[in-house]
C-alpha cells in the first residue's frame, strides 16, 4: 500500500527522467560502429545517417522528445493549481508563463551558439575549458536558491557573466553569434511552456473542454497536412523565423494530453487515498508495458495491422483486469490505449508515422505510449515504491541534464584523454558504440542527481 505524495509525483518524474536518459543516450552512442538502425531516428538511418522523410516509422529514439512534452504537460496542473489555491492571481501566473518563455528562448539562443565550434586554430583544450566554464555560468544563471538573500545576485552575476563569454566567444574563438543559432528542442519548448499553460489555465475546471482543445489541435494538424490551402489565411513571420514557426505549436497536442493525465494524478494525489495494489494492477502495468514496446516493432518493421490488432487485444485485456475498480493506473492506461490505437489507425492515412516531418499519427501514438508507460511506473511506484531512482533525479532537475553532457562530462573526458580513446575503440564496435553511451548517460545521471540531492535545481 502506499499513496502519492502531494509535493511530487513520482511518475512523472521518472518518466521525464526516462526521457532525458533516453536524449543522453542516443545522443552519445557511437554513429560509426555498425549499430542497427532501431539504435537512430528513423529518418536518419545508418551508415550515412542522412535525413530522409521518406523513411517512415519509429524507434525508441523517436520516443524521447514527446515523452518528455508530455510530462511538460503533465507538470502544469502540479505547478499551478498549488499556486491558484494559494491566492496567487490567474493574471500573476500568466506572467509567470510569459517568463517561463523568455527563459527558455533564451537559454535555446546560448545553447546553440555554445555548441558552435571555434573557425580559428586554438587548442582543443582551450574549446573544453571554454565549455565548462560556460557550463559553470549557465549554473549560476539558473540556479534556484529560494530563500537565500543572495541568491538573485548570484542569478545577475551569472548572467553578466554570459555576456562577457559571448565576447569571448566572438573576439578569441573568432565565432560569430548568431539568432538563427538557437537549440530547436528548447526552442520549442519554450512555447509549449507557453501555449500549453494558458490552454491549461483556460479549461483547468473543464476537462471535457481540454479534450475538445486536444481534438482541435489534432483537427488543424490533419488540414495541415492534408489540405495545406485550407491554413492559408494564417499569416507567415519569415523575419522572425528563428524564434517563431506555426510548426512549433503542432506538438501542443503532446502536452495537452499530458495534461489531462497530470490533472488525474492530482485529484488522486489530493484524495489522500491509499491505493492496493493486487495481481491483476500488476499484470495491468506489464500490458501496458507490452503494448508501448510492441509500437517498436510493428511501426519500425512496418507490421501495422499486426501492431493494431495485437495493440487492441492489449488494450481489451488491459481493460478487463482495470475495469472492476478503475483506480488512476487504470485510467491513466485507458487514455494511453484509445490515444494509441488513434495513432496506428491514422498511420496509413498520413502515409506511414513519422518524427520527421512530424505527423497526426506520431502525435497520438507517442501520446498513448507515454501514457502507457506513466501507467507502468504508477504500478511501480504503487506497488514496490519505486521512486526515488536515478531517473528521479534527473527528471526534478531536467535542464542541469540537457546540458551536463555537452558542456561539462565530454569536455571533462576529453581534457582527460578517456573522450577520445572511447571514439576510437567504438569506431566498427557496436558493444562499444553502445558502451560509449552508457558512459556519458551514467556520468549525466550520477551528477544531475548529486546537484538534485543537494537541492540545487535549475530553472526549467
Amino acid at each position: 500500500m502506499t499513496q502519492i505524495q502531494n509535493k511530487r509525483i513520482g511518475t512523472i518524474d521518472m518518466l521525464r527522467g526516462l526521457a532525458i536518459f533516453g536524449m543522453v543516450l542516443c545522443g552519445n552512442i557511437g554513429f560509426g560502429s555498425g549499430l542497427p538502425g532501431f539504435m537512430f531516428h528513423c529518418q536518419t538511418p545508418p551508415p550515412t545517417h542522412a535525413f530522409d522523410p521518406t523513411n517512415v516509422g519509429i524507434t525508441w529514439v523517436d520516443l524521447v522528445f514527446p515523452f518528455f512534452l508530455f510530462t511538460m504537460g503533465a507538470a502544469f496542473p502540479l505547478a499551478m493549481r498549488k499556486r491558484l489555491e494559494s491566492g496567487v492571481s490567474q493574471w500573476t501566473i500568466s506572467a509567470g508563463l510569459f517568463r517561463r518563455w523568455l527563459t527558455l528562448a533564451i537559454f535555446a539562443l546560448v545553447l546553440g551558439n555554445g555548441y558552435k565550434t571555434g573557425s580559428s586554430a586554438r587548442p582543443e583544450y582551450l574549446e573544453c575549458l571554454f565549455n565548462i566554464c560556460l557550463w559553470g555560468v549557465m549554473f549560476m544563471s539558473l540556479v534556484r536558491l529560494d530563500g537565500k538573500p543572495w541568491g538573485k545576485h548570484l542569478n545577475n552575476a551569472g548572467l553578466f557573466l554570459l555576456i562577457v563569454m559571448a565576447f569571448i566567444r566572438v573576439d578569441y574563438f573568432q565565432v560569430p553569434l548568431s539568432r538563427w543559432n538557437s537549440n530547436i528542442i528548447i526552442m520549442i519548448m519554450a512555447y509549449i511552456a507557453l501555449f500549453g499553460g494558458l490552454i491549461w489555465m483556460f479549461t483547468r475546471n473543464n476537462l471535457k473542454l481540454r479534450w475538445i482543445v486536444l481534438f482541435a489541435i489534432g483537427g488543424i494538424k490533419f488540414l495541415s497536412t492534408h489540405v495545406p490551402q485550407s491554413l492559408e489565411w494564417a499569416p507567415q513571420f519569415a523575419s522572425v523565423a528563428w524564434i517563431f514557426r506555426w510548426k512549433f505549436l503542432q506538438y501542443l497536442f503532446v502536452a495537452v494530453a499530458g495534461s489531462i493525465v497530470g490533472d488525474l494524478l492530482l485529484s488522486h494525489s489530493k484524495s489522500g487515498k491509499s491505493l492496493d495494489i493486487d495481481g491483476k494492477h500488476v499484470a495491468a502495468g506489464f500490458i501496458a508495458f507490452a503494448a508501448m514496446v510492441t509500437q517498436l516493432w510493428g511501426l519500425y518493421t512496418r507490421n501495422v495491422l499486426a501492431d493494431f490488432i495485437i495493440s487492441a487485444v492489449l488494450g481489451i485485456a488491459f481493460i478487463m483486469l482495470t475495469i472492476k475498480e478503475l483506480k488512476i493506473m487504470g485510467k491513466v492506461g485507458v487514455i494511453g490505449f484509445i490515444l494509441m490505437l488513434i495513432g496506428i489507425a491514422l498511420d496509413p492515412i498520413d502515409g506511414g508515422i513519422t518524427k520527421d516531418h512530424c505527423n497526426l499519427s506520431y502525435l497520438f501514438t507517442t501520446s498513448g505510449m507515454a501514457a502507457l508507460t506513466a501507467a507502468f511506473f504508477l504500478m511501480l511506484e504503487f506497488k514496490w515504491n519505486v521512486k526515488d531512482t536515478g531517473l528521479t533525479g534527473c527528471g526534478q532537475n531536467p535542464m542541469m541534464a540537457y546540458t551536463v553532457t555537452n558542456f561539462l562530462t565530454t569536455p571533462l573526458l576529453t581534457l582527460i584523454g578517456i573522450g577520445p580513446w572511447l571514439n576510437t575503440i567504438s569506431a566498427g564496435s557496436p558493444f562499444w558504440g553502445i558502451m560509449r553511451g552508457l558512459v556519458y548517460t551514467i556520468l549525466m545521471v550520477l551528477i544531475t542527481s548529486f546537484f538534485t540531492k543537494k537541492k540545487l535545481f535549475w530553472r526549467s
